[in-house]
C-alpha cells in the first residue's frame, strides 16, 4: 500500500507543481482587455501588447489540454464572440497570458499528492508497514 500512495503523490504533485508555480509567478503579469475571437473547440482570445497583437488560449493555470476543449455546449455559453473580458500577459513575453490567474485544480492536486506521500511516510516510520 505504501508504494500506491508514493506512486500516487509523486504523480499528483507531477501534474500539479507546474499550474500553481505559474499562478506564482504571474502575480506580477499585466492586466490588459482582449476580445473573444472563436469558442469552438476551445476559447480563443486576441490582445494587444504596444503595436503587437497576440492570440491566446488558456483560461487558468490547472494542468490538461485547455479545458475547454471537453465543456458542454451549456459550459461554453459563458464566452460569446466578439466579447471583451480581462485577461493577465507576462510583461517579458506578452505571448503568455490567462483569462483567470486561477489555479484551483493544481492546488487540489498538490493537497491530495502531499497526503499521500504524508501517509505512506507515516505508514512506513511508524512501524505498521508490512
Amino acid at each position: 500500500m505504501i508504494t500506491v500512495w508514493i506512486i500516487a503523490g509523486a504523480f499528483l504533485l507531477f501534474r500539479g507543481v507546474p499550474g500553481v508555480l505559474a499562478l506564482w509567478r504571474s502575480r506580477s503579469w499585466t492586466g490588459s482587455e482582449c476580445s473573444v475571437v472563436d469558442v469552438r473547440p476551445s476559447i480563443s482570445y486576441s490582445y494587444r501588447v504596444g503595436s503587437d497583437e497576440f492570440i491566446g488560449q488558456r483560461r487558468t493555470f490547472d494542468p490538461g489540454p485547455t479545458i475547454d476543449a471537453s465543456l458542454s455546449d451549456a459550459g461554453r455559453g459563458e464566452f460569446v464572440v466578439g466579447q471583451v473580458l480581462w485577461l493577465w500577459y507576462d510583461p517579458r513575453n506578452p505571448r503568455s497570458s490567462v483569462l483567470r490567474r486561477s489555479a484551483s485544480v493544481s492546488m487540489l492536486l498538490v493537497i491530495l499528492g502531499l497526503t499521500s506521500l504524508t501517509l505512506a511516510t507515516a505508514t512506513l516510520f511508524s512501524g505498521d508497514a508490512p
